[in-house]
């Protein structure tokens, strides 16, 4: 089933997305890379977050290592940029939303924000906007963010390390696809969109409106 899945991607996906010169194939095209190369987890996110573009938000140090902040959670404010069907499934515990940093972004002016999303991609939109603004005390979480963070918190043992809008912890954690719920971490449980394409083309439609870029 794996073999005829992946040979799938190889052989009729990925052509078909080169074929096309769309940001959002482009982005489509990250996420099918990444899983179908036979790497350890953490290369497979890191290539994602490269195949995205990432990069064109030029944040440069204005990114800190999920193991940073695994390992001092008090020194940063972090920031979920998802969508609120994404997060009902699961965040990083204390995190805030872009819309609650906004309505009173002075409270966090003496704090190091860090936003995150599944890969980093649209984290690192939001930290460019944010940024642009003059908020230079926020940065982008590398590392393949969260889906970086839940790897590398089941890997140390943890397994619920996300919670829900209760406080409840969990395992489950929106993937964004299903491809990517492989990546998570062990005995994580991913959820997805119903259709990825279209969230895709929406997301890369907001970050053209919000940046330019």
């Amino acid at each position: 089933m794996f073999f005829s899945r992946t040979l799938l991607y190889c052989v009729i996906i990925i052509p078909s997305l080169l074929r096309s010169t769309s940001l959002s194939t482009c982005f489509q095209l990250a996420f099918y890379r990444s899983v179908v190369l036979p790497r350890h987890c953490f290369t497979q996110l890191q290539a994602t977050v490269d195949g995205l573009g990432t990069g064109k938000f030029e944040l440069g140090e204005a990114t800190v290592a999920v193991s940073s902040i695994i390992a001092a959670p008090d020194n940063y404010v972090l920031l979920d940029s998802r969508t609120e069907e994404e997060m009902a499934v699961g965040i990083i515990p204390g995190a805030i939303t872009k819309a609650a940093f906004e309505a009173d972004p002075t409270k966090y002016a003496d704090k190091e924000v860090v936003c995150y999303c599944t890969v980093g991609y649209i984290s690192g939109a939001c930290t460019y906007e944010l940024r642009k603004k003059g908020h230079t005390n926020v940065k982008n979480m590398g590392d393949g963010a969260l889906l970086g963070y839940t790897l590398a918190q089941t890997a140390a043992g943890v397994s619920k390390p996300l919670v829900k809008a209760d406080g409840t912890a969990t395992n489950e954690v929106h993937c964004f696809m299903p491809p990517l719920a492989a990546l998570a971490g062990e005995g994580m449980v991913g959820k997805s969109f119903a259709d990825p394409p279209a969230m895709l083309e929406a997301a890369n439609a907001s970050i053209k409106e919000r940046t330019g870029l």
